[in-house]
């Protein structure tokens, strides 16, 4: 009886796991925005992305929820409603987004 109890246990604590996911995904560009890296008043420039259409099997709209990227990293020039791809990887409860081009 124990070992059963200590296996269903094992099988909870396994469901209650995110699964890893790769993928490309659809975003719309909402807004560019300053983001202050240090103390001295540096800035970065940011897009936020918003995920459009449908998305890898297993990802989940909060894999993605307040999604960005820095400027630099979408190739070409895009603005605010525009589309874009990128490449996202989720694990370990953290999402990378990466190559992202203009749709």
């Amino acid at each position: 009886m124990r070992k059963t109890i200590v296996a269903l246990a094992g099988l909870l604590a396994l469901a209650g796991c995110s699964s890893n996911w790769q993928g490309d995904v659809g975003f719309k560009v909402v807004e560019f925005f300053d983001h202050k890296i240090d103390e001295s008043g540096a800035v970065e420039k940011r897009v936020r992305l918003e995920p459009v259409g449908s998305l890898p099997e297993d990802a989940e709209q909060d894999h993605l929820k307040g999604a960005w990227v820095l400027e630099h990293d979408i190739a070409g020039t895009v603005g605010v409603e525009d589309g874009v791809v990128c490449a996202v990887r989720y694990e370990a409860d953290a999402t990378k987004i990466s190559k992202c081009k203009k749709a």
